[in-house]
């Protein structure tokens, strides 16, 4: 029985630990879902990884992320990267794209699935693709939106995780909180709902200004091999309006350095448990479909968690 609950545990570790990915806006080679592992109120999970990324070029990516829990059944989570624009010699770090996420656990439904609910905010700290759309083109640089919700069911030694975002692009040049306003004060505030109004025009989710948005769905299939826990990945999706959007120098700005609009990639990768709560991985992405000689190829990384 304690064995039995051992590995119980160890997959959700495997699954959830929260590189999976707690930064949705990040492109590395790893499961392609968002993470369901909430942090209990005063631990603290940590993570380091480091990913070679070919595109046109080649650069490294390191990612730190970190989480705690704030309530029962909610944690928040940070994360931070960083790109070296050569991977055969040093340079200085760029600040690549950041983020800070809150995750709510729905718990189980039917004592099946597990479900919950991640709202995240991308952070403009990476170069901005808009102005400069083909160095690091993984890199958005402005501020996103994403409101994701993920389920997972487990059935013997597989579970499988499944996950549908939608995530919120600004146009050039502006916020994507941009309408978005609290000044009760102002008529305008109430006409607009507050921002969220999606038929005033001028409000933060105005319908016209949702063309740019991605619609994205993902699957993460684990295999338990308790302490060995391989996966398989896969995220496809789409603009709103399916057309490209293009920077400044007229080249179209990639969503994750996939592609402009209709996207396919995948990934692969294997976890080695030294507990239950702390193990080291190594990943591979790969982009199935690729429009432009700019666009991510693949990437291949290794990475280390632990619980605290």
């Amino acid at each position: 029985m304690q064995y039995e609950q051992k590995i119980t545990s160890a997959i959700i570790m495997a699954l959830f630990v929260f590189v999976v990915t707690i930064a949705h806006n990040q492109a590395t080679c790893r499961p392609l879902t968002a993470s369901m592992y909430t942090v209990d109120e005063g631990s603290i999970e940590g993570y380091a990884g480091i990913d070679v990324i070919q595109t046109k070029s080649a650069y490294t990516k390191e990612c730190l992320n970190m989480s705690t829990g704030i309530l029962p059944g909610i944690d928040i989570r940070f994360s931070a990267s960083f790109l070296q624009g050569s991977i055969h010699e040093l340079s200085n770090n760029t600040m690549g794209d950041c983020s800070i996420g809150i995750w709510h656990s729905f718990g189980l439904i039917f004592n099946t699935i597990s479900s919950g609910m991640l709202i995240e905010v991308g952070l403009p700290t990476a170069p901005d693709a808009y102005y400069n759309e083909t160095t690091f083109p993984t890199e958005s640089g402005f501020t996103t939106f994403a409101l994701s919700f993920v389920a997972a069911y487990n059935n013997n030694s597989i579970t499988m995780i499944f996950s549908g975002c939608y995530t919120l692009m600004p146009q050039s040049g502006e916020s994507v909180f941009e309408g978005l306003s609290f000044n009760v004060s102002r008529s305008s505030t109430w006409s607009s709902l507050f921002g969220l109004n999606p038929f005033k025009k001028g409000s933060m989710i105005y319908y016209k200004k949702l063309s740019n948005d991605i619609v994205s769905f993902s699957s993460t299939a684990v295999y338990d091999m308790y302490p060995v826990m391989p996966y398989m990945s896969f995220c496809f999706g789409d603009r709103i309006n399916n057309s490209p959007v293009y920077g400044e120098h007229g080249l179209p700005v990639l969503y994750k350095g996939y592609n402009d609009t209709l996207f396919l990639v995948t990934s692969w990768g294997i976890r080695y448990f030294f507990s239950e709560k702390t193990y080291i991985g190594a990943g591979l992405l790969y982009n199935v479909l690729r429009d432009y000689d700019y666009s991510l190829q693949y990437a291949i990384g290794i990475e280390a968690s632990s619980v605290w």
